[in-house]
């Protein structure tokens, strides 16, 4: 944590800007070090804030991307994507798919390839069928 100042060594906002630059340059500090030391400051406050009992009325209620993100990103960092939705013919797929996986696993693993190969040329559906036979299910 970084130590407090004394009344007579106030920094402008250029100059610690410039500084905490020069200790990221020097590697000295990380980007990531810096943005978690700026994330624990605002959650102190607004625990400060909580314990007075006053909340936080007035400030608005931060949406999107943080500071600390929008850093990351401007960096080279990753951005969280949204998964595209699964599609019916998608999720038919896995369903067949997990019926197969839960019949091979009770065939011995010497017929399994049998049961690839049915499902290979001919479809899982067929595989299924003749798993299920073969498990009298």
């Amino acid at each position: 944590m970084p130590r407090p100042t004394s009344s007579g060594s106030r920094l402008s906002p250029s100059q610690a800007q410039q500084i905490l630059q020069a200790l990221i340059n020097d590697r000295r500090i990380s980007a990531g070090e810096l943005n978690r030391y700026l994330e624990i400051q605002r959650l102190e406050e607004r625990l400060q804030s909580l314990r007075s009992g006053g909340g936080m009325i007035g400030r608005p209620v931060r949406r999107g991307w943080s500071g600390a993100t929008q850093a990351t990103a401007a960096q080279g960092g990753r951005r969280r994507r949204r998964r595209p939705a699964v599609t019916a013919e998608q999720a038919a797929s896995r369903q067949l798919q997990g019926r197969y996986l839960a019949l091979v696993r009770q065939i011995p693993a010497s017929r399994r390839s049998q049961y690839a190969k049915i499902a290979k040329d001919r479809g899982r559906e067929t595989a299924i069928r003749e798993m299920q036979d073969a498990l009298k299910k």
